[in-house]
C-alpha cells in the first residue's frame, strides 16, 4: 500500500477546509469524529426503530449527519466478537420467529426471501443487519449537486457473467424482473470514446522525476503509448516484450504441464524469470491485479493472470481452458462467452432494493421494478414494523447465537443496538455475516469448523466518490480516468455513463458527475495473499478521513490542473466507503495448497455445514466474492433447513 505522501499543494489551494459534503463510511457505516463513551458506543449507535429502542429517521444513502457507528463503536464491537467482552445482560423482546437471518447483505437477504418461498408467505422473519443500512456491501452511494441526483456503488460494482449462473441467482433475478439484456442496453459502454476521450496515466514527480500525465487515443496503438512513457529505453522495450511475445517460454511442455507450472509461480516472477522483465517495466503491471484480488502481481498465480487476459503469455499457446487448481474468478473468465456490462447506476444495491421492496412492500411506494427502483426513496421507518411478516432491523449487531437445548430446538439470538443488548429466537437461523464472526459468535461449533471459518481474509477495499460541479477539465483533457503509478490510488475515473428508468447520467462536461477513485491496501512484496489482506487492513484502518481526502484532492488537481482542474472549487463532495472486511477470500495456487485437493476437502466447504438449526450463507461459504455466489449459498442454507 502506498502509503499518504506530502501533498504538493497546500490546504488551502486544495480546498480541504471548504465546506462541503462529506462522508467516511466504514464497512457501509458512517464514522463519527468524536469518541463517546465506551458503554454508549457499542455497536449500533443509531439504534432501530418500532421496537420501543428508540429509532431516527436518517437516510443512509446520502445521510449528512452522523448515524451509526463511530471510531469508537468499532473498536467496542471488536472486543464483543473477537476479544470476549461482555455486552451486559440481554433484554427478552419476546419476539419469535420463524426465522432470524444474522446479515442483511444480498446473501441474509436472499436467504429471507428463499425461506418464505420454502415455508410459506406467511413465515416470520428477522433481519439483523449490524450496519446503517441493508445490503452489505452492496452499498449505494448518492449525491445531489446543483438538484441533480447522482448515483454510484458505494461496494460491489456489477453482475458478471450471468451465463454461468446457477439456477438459484438466475431465478432470483427472474424474480425480482431484472432484465439482463435491457440493463446491458442502459450502460453507454462506448460513449466516452464517442467523445473522443482515452486514459491518461499519470507518473508523480516523487518517483519519475516530475509530474507527467501521458494521454493515450481512444484509437492510439498501444506501442506509441508505451514510447511516451517517462521510463527508460530498457524499460519500454520490455514492456512492448510482455505486450508482443510469441515466445514459447515452456517448449516441449503439454498444455496441462505448462498450465501446471504457471499454477505455481507468480506473475512478478513469470515476468521477470521467463520473460525477462526488468523491476522498472513492472511498475507497469504491479497493480493490474488489484481490482480482482485485493494484491500485487508477486502474490497472485501466472496461470490466474493468464485466464484473466493479461499479457505475456501468447504464445505459450494454452488451450483457453480451466485447469485443476485455477482461481474461480480465472475459470469464470475463461468460461463465460458474455462480453456485456451489466451495472446498475448504483452498482448492485438496486439488487438489494429490489430484494427489500418483496420482503417488506411498505419500504418503497408501490410494486418496484429495476427500473423504478433505481430512483424510489427508501422509507426507513417501515422496516423494522411491529406485527409486519418480515422485519429488517439496522444497527443491531449480534454477539451470540445459541440452540436453548443442545443442537435442537429453537435458536436464541443476541444483538446489541445503541449500547444496549437484546434477546430474540427463532426456529431457524441463517448466519449471512462474515464466517470469521460467526465463529465466535456460535458457541459449540466444532473445533474443525471453527478453524475452516477462521481460514479466509477478506480483500480490504476503499472506494472514493467525488461529486463535482462539472468536468469540463476532464474533456479538455481529453480524457474519461487517469491509471495512477506509484501514488496513493489505483484508479481515477469518470463514472460509468448509464441511462435507466428515470435516472441519466451526465451528457454534457457542464453538468455534474461522479469520479470514482479506488484502492486495495495491501503490502508489496508479501507473497502471501492473507498476509496482504492484513497488512492492507491494518493501514487502511490508520489513515485517517483527511488523508483520504488530501490524496483525493493531490492526485486530481496534479493530473488535471494543467487543463483548468480546480480541486479547491470543483469538489462537491466526497464520500469514503471504507471496507475493512471487503470481498470475500479466493483461494489461489500460490497461497492455497489446498486448491488443488477435491472441493469437498477445502475449508470454505467444511466451514459452511449446518449445525442443528443453524446453517451458514454468504459469500466466503463459497469463497467466490461475487453477488451470484452470494445468492446460491442463500439457497443452499435455506435448502439445508427443509
Amino acid at each position: 500500500m502506498a502509503r499518504c505522501h506530502v501533498a504538493k499543494f497546500t490546504d488551502d489551494e486544495l480546498g480541504m477546509k471548504r465546506g462541503i459534503t462529506r462522508r467516511d463510511l466504514l464497512n457501509g457505516m458512517l464514522v463519527g469524529g468524536g469518541a463517546a463513551a465506551l458503554t454508549a458506543a457499542l455497536p449500533g449507535g443509531a439504534a432501530h426503530a418500532s421496537s420501543g429502542h428508540g429509532g431516527g429517521s436518517a437516510y443512509p444513502p446520502g445521510s449528512n449527519g452522523v448515524v451509526g457507528q463511530t471510531d469508537a463503536a468499532r473498536t467496542v464491537g471488536h472486543n464483543v466478537t473477537f476479544g470476549g467482552a461482555h455486552p451486559g445482560p440481554a433484554r427478552d423482546l419476546r419476539e419469535q420467529y420463524d426465522l432470524v437471518v444474522v446479515g442483511g447483505g444480498v446473501s441474509g437477504l436472499a436467504a429471507a426471501y428463499f425461506y418464505r418461498k420454502a415455508f410459506g408467505s406467511r413465515a416470520r422473519v428477522l433481519v439483523l443487519e449490524a450496519l446503517a443500512d441493508f445490503g452489505g456491501h452492496q452499498h449505494r452511494n448518492e449525491f445531489r449537486v446543483q438538484g441533480r441526483m447522482l448515483l454510484s456503488n458505494g461496494g460491489m460494482v456489477n453482475l458478471d457473467s450471468p451465463d454461468t449462473w446457477n439456477s438459484p441467482s438466475l431465478n432470483l433475478m427472474e424474480d425480482l424482473g431484472i432484465d439482463f439484456a435491457k440493463l446491458a442496453e442502459g450502460v453507454d459502454t462506448g460513449y466516452y470514446t464517442s467523445k473522443g476521450l482515452g486514459t491518461g496515466y499519470f507518473f508523480p514527480e516523487e518517483s519519475f522525476g516530475a509530474d507527467t500525465l501521458v494521454k493515450r487515443g481512444a484509437s492510439e496503438p498501444l506501442s506509441t503509448l508505451i514510447a511516451r512513457l517517462p521510463l527508460s529505453e530498457t524499460a519500454r522495450a520490455d514492456i512492448l516484450k510482455v505486450e508482443n511475445t510469441t515466445e514459447d517460454y515452456f517448449p516441449g511442455l503439454s498444455d496441462a504441464d505448462k498450465k501446471q507450472r504457471l499454477a505455481r509461480i507468480s506473475y512478478a516472477d513469470y515476468l521477470r524469470r521467463h520473460v525477462g522483465v526488468g523491476e522498472e517495466a513492472l511498475v507497469f503491471y504491479q497493480r493490474r491485479t488489484h481490482g480482482l484480488w485485493g494484491t500485487g502481481i508477486e502474490a497472485v498465480p501466472a496461470g490466474d493472470c493468464w485466464g484473466t487476459g493479461l499479457p505475456g503469455f501468447k504464445g505459450l499457446g494454452l488451450e483457453p481452458t480451466p485447469y485443476n487448481g485455477i482461481g474461480r474468478t480465472p475459470a469464470m473468465s475463461l468460461t463465460t462467452t458474455d462480453e456485456e456490462l451489466y451495472y446498475f447506476p448504483d452498482g448492485g444495491a438496486t439488487v438489494s432494493r429490489l430484494l427489500v421492496s418483496r420482503l417488506v412492500p411498505g419500504v418503497f411506494s408501490g410494486r418496484q421494478t429495476m427500473e423504478s427502483v433505481i430512483t424510489a426513496r427508501a422509507d426507513y421507518g417501515r422496516l423494522d414494523r411491529s406485527g409486519a411478516d418480515v422485519r429488517i432491523r439496522l444497527n443491531a449487531m449480534a454477539t451470540d447465537v445459541r440452540h436453548r437445548r443442545g443442537t435442537r430446538g429453537p435458536v436464541d439470538v443476541e444483538y446489541v443496538s445503541g449500547g444496549k443488548t437484546y434477546r430474540v429466537s427463532g426456529s431457524h437461523v441463517v448466519m449471512a455475516c462474515w464466517n470469521s464472526v460467526a465463529s465466535y459468535i456460535v458457541p459449540g461449533l466444532p473445533a474443525a469448523q471453527v478453524e475452516a471459518m477462521r481460514y479466509g481474509v477478506k480483500v480490504p477495499l476503499v472506494y472514493a466518490r467525488v461529486a463535482l460541479r462539472d468536468w469540463r477539465a476532464w474533456e479538455r483533457a481529453g480524457i474519461s480516468r487517469v491509471t495512477p503509478y506509484d501514488t496513493f490510488w489505483d484508479s481515477c475515473s469518470l463514472a460509468t455513463p448509464t441511462h435507466q428508468g428515470g435516472y441519466e447520467s451526465a451528457r454534457r462536461s457542464d453538468q455534474p458527475i461522479v469520479v470514482t477513485l479506488s484502492k486495495t491496501p495491501n503490502q508489496p512484496g508479501l507473497p502471501i495473499t492473507r498476509d496482504q489482506h492484513r497488512a492492507g487492513r491494518r493501514l487502511l484502518l490508520e489513515t485517517s478521513f483527511s488523508d483520504y481526502e488530501r490524496e483525493i484532492r493531490d492526485l486530481m488537481q496534479r493530473a488535471l490542473g494543467p487543463s483548468g482542474f480546480r480541486a479547491s472549487k470543483d469538489i462537491m463532495a466526497i464520500t469514503v466507503n471504507r471496507w475493512s472486511h471487503g470481498y470475500a477470500y479466493e483461494y489461489n495456487s500460490i497461497a492455497d495448497p489446498v486448491i488443488f485437493k477435491p472441493v469437498a476437502e477445502q475449508p470454505f466447504v467444511r466451514a459452511r455445514r449446518p449445525f442443528g438449526n443453524i446453517t451458514i450463507a454468504n459469500s466466503d461459504a463459497g469463497a467466490f466474492g461475487y453477488t451470484h455466489a452470494a445468492i446460491d449459498e442463500a439457497a443452499r442454507a435455506v435448502k439445508e433447513l427443509t
